[in-house]
């Protein structure tokens, strides 16, 4: 009888771990989508940020301006518990998990910060 006790006690706790590690699967397989304004050009619509951190990738997405068409380019990113990094060419990204600030420095080798986004992340309002 212990040993059925014993295993079954072992057996719920796989059971739960397995549920606990689903759980964490789902929260990881949403995407977020972030809005962020440019202050650079306060004219231009806002774009937009897509995290999707199952698949470690962040898909920028602009508007049409008079100056540039409409586009969309998929990142590999890194995520932590603190920051989302991404690189474009010399330009290395990085957005702050509790502020949602996107921060642009330049050169790899004497990096410093070249452009500030204010972001927000977008819901559905009504």
């Amino acid at each position: 009888m212990a040993r059925h006790l014993a295993a079954s006690g072992i057996a719920h706790c796989f059971l739960g771990i397995a549920i606990l590690a689903m759980s964490c699967q789902a929260v990881l397989a949403d995407t977020v989508t972030l809005i962020c304004d440019n202050p650079y050009h306060p004219d231009n619509p806002p774009f937009t940020l897509e995290l999707d951190q199952a698949q470690g990738t962040v898909t920028q997405t602009f508007s049409a301006t008079q100056y540039s068409p409409a586009g969309s380019s998929k990142y590999a990113a890194t995520f932590d518990a603190r920051e989302i990094k991404y690189t474009i060419g010399d330009f290395a990204y990085a957005i702050d998990r509790v502020t949602g600030n996107l921060t642009a420095t330049s050169n790899p080798g004497n990096p410093r910060v070249v452009m500030n986004f204010p972001c927000h992340v977008g819901k559905t309002q009504f």
